[in-house]
Formats: structure tokens, C-alpha cells, sequence
């Protein structure tokens, strides 16, 4: 494939300056005739040298000698960079954190608009903007270790040298006090030999000069190798403080880098909703869900509220199972679950590490009443791109968990729908449907079908705080309907065991027998007995 067509001037002009210039260099020796077309009279070991920041490249990028050169170049980037990045998730790293790695260290560091360019990878500019701050960063946090690194081995090679100087003036010691062992012997030699001569005298009086000398020498030494001692105890306290900064510094790294995992993640949604909806439908209908037909409107309907806002479902796991394959099957076109089961030894990390797995659709069973449901939503925050389904085998376990739980997750009760008990295989082809990130929709404290339903949650006995967390997910009547349908209305039955129409006049009126709810025959019949 042809690159340089592809590419502005500016673009080639980057590509140019990147290109290593012994590379060139090597190029131009190797082709002596055509490169003396470009600078006649001049050899190709003196062309390389006018070409300065790519200079000579770019401005004969035309002749078909350079443009194969930078063709070649380009290509073999290209090839060298995409093999990279393969081995690197291989390694277990997601595709975002390896295109920082491999981007940031290759030529395309200062350009990663230019790499998806001669990719032809359809990326948001959005996307390969902020990719490019993080490869940007990326490259700035290695040089700076690069540059740290460097600063520690020097001060290595500075230490070593230290103990070597010290090493040899101990050596110079031992040899000095050796000399003067030798100097005091000879002397008292002297004496006993030659008492009375004043030659003796004078060689006596040599050797003692030389001995205050060499003690002289002695203390200088002495005071040397103090002095390398506090200069080798401040170079390994300074070591040690460099490596501290370095662990420090790459701490903050990562935990930078967790923050912006953290604040990055957002819920995923379809992007047409109505085609998840009608593969959705299908899967329901092939396992026998779509009967009453009431119910089957209404249910595809919140399940398509519920299950892209970022907060696990909470359904019980008769009615669970069948249904998360359903979703499954309709959404990423495979409808195997990933599920983990509560365990009395199950640890923190444990539950983190198979929420980061590359699921879309998972499930934690058992762990409602079981497990610590602040910890639980800390992990949920992280996560609101996953669909996380939390099942339990009793719904009146539900009774035991503390209101506030309920604002971080979406009760789901589809106990009233025979099908779903049934162990029915699914037999219907998987679709896949794209996606892609949404805000969390703002509250709805307005809308004219949130005061009903406020009315009957009172009723209800339901605390004012998850009563207004409910209430704000009502945009029209249909929305009521889904609620009363699967959430509240089972809620009071199965949870709180309470008849709702005998506790609720608004409820009654809206949904009796004169009321003016299209579903009120559905709801007597399920709720009213």
C-alpha cells in the first residue's frame, strides 16, 4: 500500500525528521548513482549531512528513489508497531493500555494522529486525542525514569569509586605503619650498635624526622579516610533517597492512572436501541416469555431502562438465569455467563479481579446478605460498564438489606412469568449490537407520574430517600407501568408479603377496577389475590 499519496506535506515533513539520519545515511552510500542526482558532486557519506532534521528527504519526496525509502520506512513501522501491540495484550493488558505502551516508545509518539491515519483505524477523535495526552504522558513519565535510572547508576559508579580510594588508603596505611615498624627497629638497632658515633646520631636523628614524617602522614590519612567515610554514608543516604523518590514517583504514576481508569468508566448502552429491543424480543419469545402479552411489552421495555445505567440488577436466581441469557444472547451474541459464587474465604481482590475481566454481561450469585454491600458498591462505581447481575435464592432475604442498597442497583422481579421457571434451552441465533458510552441521565423530579407513585411508596411504608430515588426514574406512564410491574408491586408482595391494593388508595384508584391504567387487569391478576 502507498502511504505518501495518503499524506499532507506536514505529515510527510514528520515523518522525515523521525527517520533515524544513519539510516539515510547507510541509504545513500548504498545507491551512490541515485544519490548523486539529488546533490551532484557531492559523495552520499557528505549528502547525509545535509540532511538535517529529514530536510533532504522531504524536499525530493517526489523522486521514486526517496519515496520508496520512506515507503519502506513506513511500512515496516507500521508492521513492527501492530506486532508489538499483539504481543502486548497477549500479556494480559487491554488494547487502550497497549497502544500507550507501544505508541509512547515508538516514532509516532509526538503524532499518534498520523498512526491511525496510515492504519485506517475508525476511531472518535475524542478517543485518539486523549490517547495521544497519555502517550504524551507516557513518554514523559519513562523519560523521567529514564533520567532517574541514569542518576542512580552514576551515583553507583560515584560510590564505587569512594571504596575504592578508601580501600587504597587503607592499603597506604598498613603500608606506612609497615615502613614505620621498620624505621623504629632499625633504630634501636642503631643506638645499641653505634652509641658513641655521631654519624649514628645524625642517621638516628634522619630516621626520626622521617618517622614524625610519616606519622604526620598517618593523621592525614586518618583524616582522609574519615572524610571518605562521610561522603560514602551521604552518597548511600542519598541513594536511598533516590530510590525511594523513583518507588514514590512510579506509585503516583499508578495510582494517577487508577484515578483516570476510574473516573473514565461510563455505562455502555446500544446505539439503536430499537434493534436491541426487537433481538431481544426474539430470545424472550423463544423461550416462552412473551406470554401474556401485556407483560412481554412492558418487560422489554424496562429492561431496556434498566440494564444500561450503570447499577447491577437484583433478581432471583430461578428467574435470573434464563433471562441473563437472553440479554446475553441479544447483546454480544454469547449466551454463556460468567458467575462467581459467594465463598466464605473470598477476598476483596478476588471479587475486583473478576470484575475487570473482558465480560460484558457477568453475574455474582449468593452474594446479597452475605457480603459487605459498601465494599459491593465502591466495586460497582469502578465497573458501571459491565451489566452485573446479583442473584439470590430467596426474595425475602431482601427484607434483611438496608433501604440505602437500593439506590446503587435495580430490583428485578419476574417470579410472575411461568416461562422463566422452566428449564427451556435457547435456541435463538445470537446477534451482536454496537455500543457505546452514555452519562448517567439526569434525575426527572418533575414529571406528572412520579407523584402517583410516590403516593403509593408511601403506603408502602418505604423510606423517603429510596421512594425519591425511584420516583426520579419516571419520564411517562409506561415507565410507572414497568416499575409497578417488576419492582414495586412484587416488592410489597414477595419482600414485604403485603397486599399493595389494600394498602394503597392511589393505588386503587389508579389500577382497580375503574381505574385508567391500560395494565390494570394484568396487575389484578398477579398482585390482587
Amino acid at each position: 500500500m502507498k502511504y505518501l499519496p495518503l499524506l499532507t506535506d506536514d505529515e510527510i515533513k514528520y515523518i522525515c525528521s523521525v527517520i533515524p539520519p544513519q539510516e539515510a545515511s547507510i541509504y545513500f552510500q548504498r545507491y551512490p548513482k541515485e544519490s548523486a542526482k539529488i546533490l551532484p558532486g557531492f559523495r552520499p557519506k557528505t549528502i547525509a549531512k545535509y540532511n538535517a532534521g529529514g530536510e533532504l528527504l522531504f524536499r525530493h519526496r517526489n523522486r521514486d528513489f526517496i519515496s520508496s525509502f520512506i515507503e519502506k520506512h513506513i511500512n515496516r513501522w507500521l508492521s513492527e508497531i501492530q506486532e508489538c501491540i499483539e504481543e502486548c495484550i497477549e500479556d494480559g493488558n487491554d488494547k487502550d493500555s497497549a497502544y500507550v505502551q507501544i505508541l509512547s516508545q515508538s516514532y509516532f509518539a509526538e503524532n499518534v494522529t498520523l498512526y491511525f491515519k496510515l492504519t485506517e483505524d475508525d476511531y472518535p477523535e475524542t478517543y485518539i486525542s486523549l490517547l495521544s495526552s497519555a502517550v504524551a504522558e507516557a513518554k514523559r513519565a519513562t523519560e523521567k525514569q529514564d533520567k532517574l535510572e541514569a542518576e542512580v547508576t552514576s551515583r553507583d559508579i560515584e560510590i564505587k569509586r569512594l571504596q575504592s580510594d578508601i580501600k587504597s588508603m587503607k592499603v597506604s596505611l598498613k603500608s606506612s605503619k609497615a615502613k614505620q615498624n621498620e624505621y623504629i627497629a632499625e633504630i634501636k638497632y642503631l643506638k645499641q650498635e653505634m652509641a658513641n658515633t655521631e654519624d649514628l646520631y645524625a642517621i638516628i636523628r634522619s630516621k626520626e624526622g622521617i618517622i614524625t614524617d610519616l606519622e604526620a602522614e598517618v593523621k592525614v590519612l586518618k583524616r582522609s579516610e574519615k572524610e571518605l567515610k562521610t561522603k560514602l554514608s551521604a552518597a548511600e543516604n542519598s541513594q536511598q533517597q533516590l530510590a525511594i523518590q523513583i518507588r514514590n514517583e512510579i506509585e503516583k504514576q499508578k495510582t494517577e492512572k487508577l484515578i483516570e481508569q476510574i473516573t473514565a468508566t461510563k455505562p455502555l448502552c446500544p446505539i439503536d436501541m430499537d434493534e436491541f429491543k426487537e433481538y431481544l424480543g426474539y430470545n424472550l419469545k423463544d423461550i416462552g416469555a412473551s406470554i401474556p402479552s401485556d407483560s412481554f411489552l412492558l418487560l422489554k421495555q424496562h429492561l431496556c431502562n434498566i440494564l444500561f445505567r450503570g447499577m447491577p440488577i437484583l433478581i432471583n436466581r430461578g428467574t435470573g438465569l434464563p433471562l441473563m441469557k437472553c440479554v446475553a444472547n441479544a447483546l454480544v451474541g454469547d449466551a454463556n455467563i460468567d458467575s462467581l459464587i459467594f465463598r466464605d474465604d473470598i477476598s476483596l481482590q478476588e471479587l475486583e479481579s473478576f470484575l475487570s475481566g473482558d465480560k460484558r454481561i457477568i453475574c455474582l450469585d449468593n452474594f446479597i446478605g452475605n457480603y459487605n454491600e459498601t465494599e459491593m458498591i465502591n466495586l460497582f462505581e469502578r465497573h458501571r460498564n459491565k451489566i452485573i447481575f446479583l442473584t439470590f435464592a430467596y426474595d425475602r432475604t431482601l427484607r434483611y438489606i438496608p433501604y440505602e442498597f437500593f439506590r446503587y442497583c435495580h430490583y428485578l422481579n419476574l417470579n410472575r412469568i411461568q416461562t422463566l421457571h422452566t428449564s427451556t434451552e435457547l435456541t435463538e441465533d445470537p446477534s451482536v449490537i454496537e455500543e457505546r458510552e452514555v452519562n448517567t441521565p439526569e434525575p426527572n423530579l418533575d414529571a406528572r407520574y412520579s407523584s402517583f407513585l410516590k403516593e403509593m411508596l408511601a403506603d408502602f411504608g418505604l423510606s423517603q430517600s429510596l421512594a425519591a430515588n425511584i420516583c426520579a426514574r419516571i419520564n411517562n406512564e409506561e415507565d410507572l407501568c414497568c416499575t409497578l410491574a417488576f419492582d414495586t408491586l412484587p416488592y410489597c408482595v414477595d419482600v414485604l408479603q403485603i397486599a399493595p391494593f389494600a394498602a394503597s388508595e392511589r393505588l386503587a384508584k389508579y389500577a382497580g377496577d375503574m381505574g385508567r391504567c391500560s395494565y390494570k387487569n394484568l396487575f389484578k391478576e398477579w398482585f390482587a389475590r
